[in-house]
């Protein structure tokens, strides 16, 4: 069959309704016919960028890598920051795209050199030929969901020889995990026998190793305190009294990376990912990393002891018997010296915290929270505990703006029966409001919930925080609900904490999405952010 059969009636065998781009009028729209006969619906969205990342969260929705389709050149490059925002996010999407020879000596309107574009945000980029097309396909599909997922880019060139490719491909073998070296475990153990106060670190890699129950045995017995990275939130239960919170990488005082490291002595990291921290390695103890594969970067720079393997063997290989643990108490005094510092502001009318308590009284135990990254994300991290990983789909090593919208969008058509709530800011819902036609065509329904300060919000506080005199991070007040019923589904506006807690009911219930633009107060707001980061005024 020819490349484009191949291409939808794989996707097809893996379970995808859909695929998402914008068309053209060479391989995407054949493409686009054979995902017709296929039974796989090619979804138009407003920018190619959106395309990636709808295609990413649908895919990882359903355990499979999404698909994205776009046109050569300027296509291409739309879609870029898309790709870079999966690949930083950790999700699974295969990218296609029609290219031009980039050997002429003439320019050519769309034509650029794709592998130069694509090449430090994927983790394979590939130029289709089809004596291998078949294979390339079966291991591009197999590449982007194994170990941390990520984008891959096939470009199919404009002079494809396009006979038969093939059958469908069979799925390449997963990866087998190799055991740890006795060697490393011995000196390991011997640090954790030393240890009084042993700090854990849990990253993804834990979950999708399926080593969540040996974690837990592990932490129990050596009597840890748990932090999770902002990727595997849910992998560690955020509600059991071990766990204190989440680390993002701030390593100062009045922050919890400042408590801990004046609690512990000793950091044991289970499956983390060194992207997942937005500053080097801060802790002032030694560290132990357990990594799952061999060729994974270590989160610190030198640890004293790295065991590459199984986690799951290398958990059950150490003992924790000799170790005497943090106190429960100790922990939750940890977590307290920094809760204070998220306590609802008692001058404002309407506040990030009663969005958070409203959504959290509102979202059933099953249900998901879609998000990205603003000054609200802080409040998230810390007074919404999430104990199933997948419950929180937020943005963690790439903090990316503008990443709700066509996440929310690629969560919810992969589970439309699982309820949502997404959470965004104002600032990065402009960059997404042509997704919002989306919503109301392919009739998705949840409540789309903008935290709107009418400004740039995080760094308009790092500039005082800094000294700095306030300075072109306004914005000019946008009717985002009126934008949105322009678009086809509801919108409505919040003014007060009532006012939201009935809108969020409402749209909790409605059968088409619904954006409630909250108009937060916005000194309180920026205030609080800065407390949040350990910017606590003298």
């Amino acid at each position: 069959m020819k490349f484009a059969d191949l291409l939808m009636q794989n996707a097809a065998q893996r379970g995808l309704k859909y695929v998402f781009g914008l068309p053209g009028s060479g391989f995407p729209m054949d493409a686009m016919e054979a995902g017709r006969k296929a039974g796989v619906k090619f979804v138009h969205v407003s920018h190619e960028s959106s395309a990636a990342i709808i295609a990413a969260y649908y895919g990882s929705g359903l355990g499979t890598a999404g698909l994205a389709i776009g046109v050569k050149g300027v296509g291409a490059g739309n879609m870029v920051g898309g790709i870079a925002n999966v690949f930083f996010e950790r999700m699974p999407v295969v990218c296609v795209f029609e290219s031009g020879s980039t050997e002429s000596n003439v320019d050519l309107v769309q034509v650029a050199d794709h592998g130069a574009m694509f090449g430090s945000i994927t983790k394979s980029y590939n130029v289709l030929e089809r004596s291998t097309a078949n294979d390339t396909l079966r291991d591009s599909i197999a590449l982007a969901t194994d170990g941390r997922n990520g984008p891959i880019v096939l470009d199919f060139p404009s002079n494809f020889d396009d006979g038969d490719c093939g059958e469908l491909p069979v799925q390449s073998p997963r990866y087998v995990e190799g055991s740890p070296n006795s060697d490393s475990l011995e000196r390991a153990q011997a640090l954790i026998d030393k240890s009084n106060r042993p700090l854990v670190v849990v990253g993804a890699d834990v979950a999708t190793t399926g080593a969540s129950e040996d974690l837990m045995t592990f932490v129990e017995a050596i009597g840890g305190t748990v932090v999770s990275n902002m990727d595997a939130r849910g992998v560690f239960p955020e509600s059991h009294p071990r766990c204190a919170g989440v680390m993002v990488g701030n390593y100062i005082p009045n922050t919890l990376e400042g408590e801990l490291d004046d609690l512990c002595d000793l950091v044991v990291l289970v499956g983390a990912d060194s992207l997942m921290t937005h500053v080097p390695w801060g802790f002032n103890m030694p560290a132990i990393e357990l990594v799952s594969r061999p060729e994974y970067r270590t989160t610190v720079l030198e640890p004293e002891v790295r065991v590459d393997g199984s986690l799951s063997k290398s958990l059950k290989a150490l003992d924790g018997s000799k170790c005497k643990g943090v106190s429960i108490e100790e922990i939750d005094a940890a977590k307290q010296n920094v809760l204070k510092y998220f306590e609802r502001p008692s001058e404002a009318t309407f506040a990030i915290q009663d969005i958070v308590a409203s959504c959290r009284a509102a979202l059933p135990k099953e249900g998901v929270v879609v998000s990205e990254t603003g000054a609200f994300v802080r409040m998230l991290e810390h007074l919404w505990e999430f104990d199933r990983y997948g419950d929180f789909l937020g943005t963690s090593g790439g903090r990316t703006m503008g990443l709700m919208i066509p996440a929310a969008l690629g969560a919810k058509m992969a589970a439309p029966d699982l309820p949502m709530i997404g959470i965004g800011a104002d600032g990065s819902t402009l960059m997404r409001l042509g997704e919002l036609e989306v919503f109301a065509r392919m009739n998705v329904a949840m409540p789309l919930v903008i935290v709107n300060d009418r400004a740039l919000g995080t760094m308009k506080s790092r500039q005082v925080s800094r000294g700095m005199p306030e300075f072109g991070l306004d914005l000019s007040p946008v009717d985002f609900a009126s934008v949105a019923r322009a678009s086809g589904i509801n919108g409505v506006v919040a003014n007060t904490p009532e006012e939201f807690e009935l809108a969020l009911a409402d749209a909790m219930a409605a059968d088409i999405a619904t954006l409630i633009d909250a108009r937060i107060d916005q000194q309180p707001y920026w205030d609080n952010f800065a407390l949040s980061i350990g910017a606590i005024p003298e």
